[in-house]
């Protein structure tokens, strides 16, 4: 993350080039893009061209510059490889999330300040038990839903992939054998109020894509009543069916109405 925020518009439109996203528009719009590209599709050949561009820059920056005269602090060396990527895994590892506001931290940085303002803990979302169900892991951290701009439908990514137990658990529930449990991956979604447990609630104009694949959400109760909106039984939204069973990274992408809420 500290490598993009130092890239020109140059070094982003060729991140974002190389990953086939859009090139277009502000530097603190393609900045905004870049780290969340970072976040949520991090691979091994994405984060190499990130040091590619970083080592670049900067070794093209200090042959410019005239030699320091000796005993004066010589520049930082690049940022290190993040450990799970020097080993060469050809399975990309979850990144852990950081939750920072990136447009309202890119205008901060532009403002002068020159460096990141420290990261302050926010409280997390917590989720009413839901009955019939026990939790056996939390696979990702409640990830807020945030408008990356002012178009009406949103997209939010996220990725994570299961342990060996995991898929082992799930495929044993499949067999359906006397005794075994049921064993599910579910998708919660509620308001990011952190003052009390929260209900399942859903936005509006709801999708959720699992690997490709759409994954079915309970429809809207008929409305006998003119002028009342149709409502939507709020749960749990299955994923187990569309998921990958094996290292392979799982990928969730969240479409839903920006509407203020």
């Amino acid at each position: 993350q500290n490598m993009v925020m130092s890239f020109r518009v140059s070094d982003l439109q060729m991140l974002l080039g190389f990953v086939g996203r859009s090139k277009s528009g502000l530097k603190h719009e393609l900045v905004t893009r870049a780290l969340q590209l970072v976040q949520f599709d991090c691979s091994p050949e994405v984060f190499k061209k990130i040091k590619e561009l970083y080592e670049t820059r900067y070794n093209k920056k200090g042959s410019d510059v005239a030699q320091p005269p000796a005993g004066a602090p010589h520049r930082a060396e690049p940022l290190p490889l993040h450990a799970s990527y020097e080993r060469g895994s050809a399975v990309p590892r979850t990144l852990p999330t950081t939750n920072i506001d990136y447009p309202a931290l890119y205008g901060k940085y532009l403002n002068g300040l020159g460096r990141l303002p420290p990261k302050v803990a926010k409280p997390e979302v917590r989720l009413v038990k839901l009955p019939f169900y026990t939790t056996l892991d939390e696979l990702l951290k409640p990830t807020e839903l945030v408008p990356q701009n002012n178009e009406k439908l949103q997209e939010s990514p996220c990725i994570f992939a299961l342990t060996p137990r995991q898929v082992e658990l799930i495929r044993n529930s499949r067999e359906l054998q006397p005794g075994v449990k049921s064993v599910q991956v579910v998708l919660r979604i509620c308001y990011t109020d952190t003052s009390s447990p929260q209900e399942d609630q859903y936005p509006p104009n709801i999708a959720v894509k699992v690997n490709h694949s759409y994954c079915s959400v309970p429809g809207y109760y008929p409305s006998n009543k003119p002028g009342v909106e149709p409502k939507r039984p709020c749960r749990p939204i299955n994923l187990t069916h569309l998921m990958y069973l094996s290292a392979a990274t799982n990928r969730i992408t969240v479409t839903w109405g920006n509407y203020g809420k």
